[in-house]
């Protein structure tokens, strides 16, 4: 036992100083332990190596059951969106649109928000919802034409194909975009 254990349930009463003096004089015996370590040599070099075994009741997994535990799984493994990608559209006419919108963003699919027949006071309102929602979920969010938004999920773009059909239904401008 250590020291100051010794010391701290000697104060609190908890045992006497003969009990400590008996410990102490007592012979510590080594327990006997299974050494999952085995040496090995390595023939080619000559050089003695270690190794060290995986724990007793379970087997090593074969290369093909390490795939199927990886692509059974859906904690771990996630599968990508390609960036061409069609985007949702969404009229906004009330802040019960946000929701929607919400939705759609959290189910990683990328949204156009027309804000153009829209009341100033709900667009704000609704700019500032989409604002946070974005931040909160680590996307994106830009002005593509006069009073339409792009809000895109965490690691989504949109492909050429995606940009060329929202130009077409003129809701996207290659002004805004640079291109």
């Amino acid at each position: 036992m250590s020291q100051l254990w010794q010391k701290a349930l000697l104060y609190l009463g908890l045992v006497d100083e003969e009990a400590i003096d008996e410990e102490r004089n007592q012979p510590i015996e080594a327990a006997p332990m299974q050494s999952q370590v085995r040496t090995v040599s390595n023939r080619s070099e000559g050089v003695v190596g270690r190794r060290v075994e995986p724990p007793a009741g379970r087997a090593p997994m074969s290369v093909s059951d390490r795939t199927m535990v990886t692509a059974g799984s859906t904690s771990g493994v996630r599968q990508v969106k390609s960036a061409d990608a069609q985007c949702d559209i969404v009229e906004a006419t009330g802040f019960s649109d946000a929701k929607l919108l919400a939705d759609r963003i959290r189910g990683r699919v990328p949204v156009v928000l027309n804000l153009r027949a829209t009341d100033p006071d709900m667009v704000r309102r609704l700019i500032d919802f989409a604002s946070g929602l974005t931040y909160a979920l680590d996307g994106t969010m830009r002005k593509i034409s006069e009073g339409v938004i792009m809000v895109l999920p965490p690691r989504v773009s949109l492909g050429r194909e995606e940009k060329r059909r929202l130009a077409d239904l003129g809701l996207y401008s290659t002004a805004e975009d640079g291109e």
